[in-house]
């Protein structure tokens, strides 16, 4: 389903999909078709590369825009929120100073997102994995920025 949104057109991230589970409910899971279409890559990618470790995508936009609280950025479809990984494997939230957290397998996600041709920046405040800007609150999961 897509929805346009003055010169925006929103899609739905499918609610499964090879290589990823939702962490938000569907109305949070809008995006653009590049952005959908970047977790999808980078997802299915992940599932090849890695089986079993399967990514957490959360808050992406409303699909009228509307704020979304407590982001200020999620209105245009263009970022998304998703999970570190845990050494565990388990499908539950972890941060950078957290036991549980995997910084070897967050920091070759970060880099399979870096070498997407529409991921913009990341933010994150891990300061061992390269090419993250660090940002309050962002010690439990990645803040991806897309080009469209």
């Amino acid at each position: 389903m897509s929805v346009k949104i003055h010169t925006i057109t929103f899609e739905m991230l499918p609610a499964s999909g090879l290589g990823y589970y939702l962490i938000s409910t569907s109305d949070r899971q809008y995006g653009t078709h590049a952005t959908i279409q970047m977790l999808l890559d980078i997802a299915r990618q992940q599932h090849w590369n890695l089986p079993g470790l399967s990514i957490g995508i959360g808050d992406i936009s409303f699909k009228d825009g509307a704020i979304m609280l407590p982001h200020h950025a999620h209105r245009h479809g263009r970022n998304v929120d998703i999970r570190p990984f845990r050494k565990d494997r388990r499908r539950l939230p972890t941060n950078i100073h957290d036991p549980s957290y995997d910084g070897e397998m967050t920091d070759l996600l970060v880099k399979c997102l870096l070498a997407h041709r529409n991921v913009h920046r990341i933010l994150f405040n891990d300061p061992k994995i390269n090419g993250v800007h660090a940002f309050p609150g962002h010690n439990n999961h990645l803040h991806v920025e897309t080009k469209d």
